[in-house]
């Protein structure tokens, strides 16, 4: 390490030093952050004639009203006690009877809340017993040209793009840059890009 370069972590040091001993004096020794600066109201006169000392000898207004902003302004911010009688919130509270049988949602349960939602479409009996996730990774992806917005590949010497829908219920979901996703029922199946 050269003359510079210790110097510069000499000054970092004592800056770093510095700055902890201002905030355990802020937080621990003075009682938190500094309070707001006070709004130039009717008694600046006063304040400003009496020096530092203006604050504590300000003359009350009515009721003393100008002792409690000072006496306020000078130390931490304390909370008021307030009583409050836990009986009349308690009767304040309605119970509201709710039968969930009685109740219809709008939405399905088990429809994602992100991404897309794929209509389901009608298949006949023998057409689901059909497909099955090896007939779907034996699919041939030939060419992928990605682009993040609109990705095409080539399967089955066929161009498709994400959202395609085959006859058998087979959905292309997303076309990666090595592989595409398809989607038969539940189940989400990647098929890689064929290597010449």
């Amino acid at each position: 390490m050269n003359q510079e370069n210790k110097k510069q972590v000499i000054i970092a040091g004592a800056l770093g030093v510095v700055l902890v001993a201002v905030l355990v004096y802020q937080f621990l020794i003075a009682g938190g952050p500094a309070p707001p600066p006070k709004a130039a109201g009717a008694n600046t006169s006063a304040t400003a004639k009496a020096g530092t000392e203006g604050a504590k000898v300000a003359a009350p207004k009515a009721g003393g009203k100008a002792d409690d902003k000072v006496a306020s302004a000078e130390g931490p911010t304390r909370l008021k006690k307030v009583d409050v009688d836990l009986d009349a919130l308690l009767q304040n509270i309605n119970v509201v009877t709710f039968v969930y049988d009685n109740e219809k949602i709008n939405r399905n349960p088990m429809t994602p809340l992100v991404g897309r939602v794929i209509a389901p479409t009608s298949m006949d009996e023998k057409d689901s017993q059909m497909v099955s996730p090896g007939i779907i990774r034996s699919k041939s992806v030939s060419g992928i040209i990605y682009n993040e917005f609109n990705p095409v590949a080539i399967v089955d010497d066929e161009v498709i793009t994400e959202g395609y829908q085959y006859p058998d219920g087979v959905v292309v979901t997303q076309i990666e840059p090595k592989r595409v996703w398809f989607q038969w029922r539940d189940t989400l199946i990647p098929v890689e890009l064929k290597e010449l």
